[in-house]
């Protein structure tokens, strides 16, 4: 009889062991098993999300540098337009000159623009601006020192694009330190 119940406690002992590894393999089946599929699947999409989140980021940084180009670009842009006077804005030119030569005291005797033209430029052809040159005639009354100051502003110190083509300096009978000059300048204008 010991040997039964020795016989009878193992059985009961596999028994049990069986439910639990029964039990075992149906939650393992059941709940564990769906939810190592799930973070499978959850670790690809996290892959492809992060795959697609550096796609992101590198075209936020591109379009980022794009931006930059764009403001230097249009900084430049600005820049070259500001050397140039708007076309038939001739009277902006001329007080531009005025300016300069009353800061040097400069005594004007006249100053006239004349025709404007065209420039025609190969490279200019294809552009939506023309470019234009207009010569202004000036007629001074000047020292040598006061004249070098004043063609120096027009051409290096002025905001614009003011080139002095001719110059022409003559003795002033009635004064050896002030000279009778006469110069041509060229006003350059953009139009669209």
């Amino acid at each position: 009889m010991l040997s039964f119940k020795i016989k009878d406690q193992k059985i009961y002992l596999y028994t049990a062991l069986g439910v639990c590894l029964l039990l075992s393999i149906i939650l393992f089946l059941l709940i564990i098993l769906p939810t190592i599929k799930t973070w499978f699947f959850l670790r690809k999409d996290i892959w492809y999300k992060d795959k697609e989140l550096h796609s992101r980021y590198n075209t936020i940084k591109q379009n980022q540098q794009l931006q930059d180009e764009i403001a230097t670009i249009e900084q430049t842009y600005g820049d070259f337009n500001s050397m140039f006077f708007v076309r038939d804005d001739i009277p902006a030119a001329v007080k531009a000159i005025a300016d300069i030569s009353q800061d040097l005291q400069i005594e004007f005797i006249s100053l006239t623009p004349l025709a404007s033209k065209k420039l025609a430029d190969p490279a200019l052809e294809k552009s939506a601006f023309s470019l234009w040159q207009t010569p202004i005639s000036i007629k001074i009354k000047t020292g040598y020192l006061k004249l070098i100051d004043f063609i120096e502003r027009i051409e290096k110190k002025s905001n614009k694009f003011i080139k002095v083509e001719d110059l022409r300096i003559k003795k002033n009978p009635s004064n050896s330190l002030v000279h009778d000059v006469q110069m041509s300048v060229y006003v350059f204008s953009l139009s669209r």
